[in-house]
């Protein structure tokens, strides 16, 4: 708890200092944004050269970048990095709120480290969920899927840029596009602009011009409404059981009419490719190289036609889990799968053990598995702990929503096992990483168990003896 209140009085003292910093001005000698759309998930990218006008006192210079009021609310992670002098470093991205009193910018924040003003060279790469929306809303079976993308055409930066151009890519072929700025189609990307001497975008300036893309997709959307993930770990087992709860959702195009099989077979013989464009058939997911008894079912019990690798034999491999439903899942319809394994942690380097802590043990757990291509709109990673651990300390690669330290009473325990509960909501397949613990598990703690077992059978047989030796005198009859 102590920990998790230090790491926010951080995150409060880097957010001040960051508003502090927020008159610093730049020049920005070029700024490119590339958009890769999807269904559910797209990435940015965004390509800056820029100088600062001065350097901070503490020898930094405060960058600010905007994000439109539908980038902002379809956010799932924001990386930053930085190239100065040949070399690269990472960059915290700290949100500041909106613009002013407009709803429609939101700002964005970076602290760069500065000994002198010269050229640095930005890159900041973003993951959206849901920028793009189906366009027809219903399809009839065997219909083309088409998508389309409403959303800046023009760059949205506070600062004057000599030279800016805004790439919108798409995966399959693109139907129409229109913007009133300068655009151009090559392949199946579309290119607005290029901008020279733009001038820097404040509360008062004109709406950001705006563009928009209809494109094919020939990929079902998918998307995770609801990802549990249940995490045991078990040192006299030497295992680290997951467990993962989820509930799937198609968001494209809804199905128009009925839904017939004996169409649906046809199609898939006729035009198998057109068919499977909006439906899901199938749902890879990799799981860990190390897994044993993988099992994957629904609430009707084993997903039978799935289809599950073999082991690999090159270390760190991944095995790949194809589920199958048992129906195509079409436009607004749902599916609830489970997926579970085994791990054994000294093998699969699951575990550290410190020589120089002795009990001190560190694990690696990940987030969350999930596709390329799937949004997940919430996702909870919950680890349960060897009964008796203390001292836990949890290091999360990402910010998360909540943190919650609760008991949880398993097979044979006495006072139950240490739970952390890790909630996280817009989360993408950039969301896979570890989270480590650490915690110390003393010997006694080992033989908790078995003593407790011991004592409860001791038990069991002392009143069993003392049941058995009691005598139960029947009166005789009188003669």
């Amino acid at each position: 708890m102590f920990t998790l209140l230090v790491y926010m009085a951080m995150c409060l003292l880097g957010h001040m200092s960051a508003c502090a910093a927020a008159e610093t001005e730049w020049t920005q000698e070029s700024y490119s944004k590339k958009l890769d759309l999807g269904g559910a998930v797209s990435v940015v990218e965004l390509d800056i050269k820029a100088t600062p006008a001065e350097i901070g006192p503490e020898g930094s210079a405060t960058y600010l970048f905007y994000l439109s009021r539908q980038e902002h609310d379809g956010l799932s992670m924001l990386m930053a990095s930085l190239e100065q002098n040949s070399t690269h470093s990472q960059l915290e991205v700290m949100p500041l709120g909106p613009l002013g009193d407009q709803q429609d910018t939101y700002q964005y924040a970076m602290n760069i480290p500065m000994k002198e003003k010269s050229d640095v060279s930005l890159s900041i790469k973003g993951v959206f969920l849901h920028q793009a929306s189906p366009l027809p809303k219903e399809l009839k079976q065997g219909d083309l899927q088409l998508l389309t993308w409403d959303g800046d055409a023009q760059p949205r930066t506070p600062y004057v840029t000599a030279s800016a151009t805004v790439f919108i890519n798409s995966p399959d072929p693109i139907l129409t596009f229109k913007a009133p700025v300068t655009s151009s189609q090559l392949g199946n990307a579309v290119q607005f602009g290029p901008f020279t001497d733009l001038q820097p975008y404040t509360a008062d300036s004109e709406p950001v011009p705006q563009g928009h893309v209809h494109f094919a997709y020939s990929k079902p959307l998918v998307s995770y409404k609801k990802y549990q993930r249940h995490v045991e770990i078990s040192h006299w087992g030497d295992n680290m059981a997951t467990h993962d709860y989820i509930w799937l959702q198609n968001v494209g195009p809804r199905l128009k009419g009925c839904f017939s099989r004996s169409q649906n077979m046809i199609n898939m013989h006729m035009n198998p490719l057109l068919e499977k464009t909006s439906q899901i058939q199938s749902i890879p997911l990799s799981l860990p190289g190390s897994a044993e008894g993988v099992y994957y079912v629904d609430a009707t019990g084993n997903v039978s036609t799935s289809n599950l690798k073999a082991s690999p034999k090159a270390a760190g491999t991944p095995r790949r889990l194809d589920i199958r439903p048992r129906y195509p899942v079409l436009g607004g319809w749902n599916y609830t799968f489970t997926v579970g394994w085994n791990e054994r942690m000294s093998k699969s380097g699951i575990a550290r053990f410190n020589p120089a802590k002795p009990w001190r043990t560190r694990i690696a757990v990940p987030f969350l598995i999930s596709p390329k291509t799937a949004s997940i709109e919430n996702a909870t990673l919950t680890i349960s702990l060897p009964e008796g651990a203390q001292d836990i300390k949890v290091s999360l690669p990402f910010k998360v929503d909540n943190v919650h330290t609760s008991r949880y009473p398993s097979y044979l325990d006495t006072v139950g096992r240490p739970t952390i509960s890790i909630t996280r909501a817009k989360c993408s397949f950039m969301n896979a990483m570890p989270v480590f613990v650490e915690y110390t598990l003393p010997i006694t703690t080992y033989l908790r168990k078995p003593f407790c077992v011991t004592l409860a059978v001791l038990l069991v047989f002392a009143a069993s003896a003392f049941v058995s030796r009691q005598i139960n005198a029947i009166p005789q009859s009188a003669k």
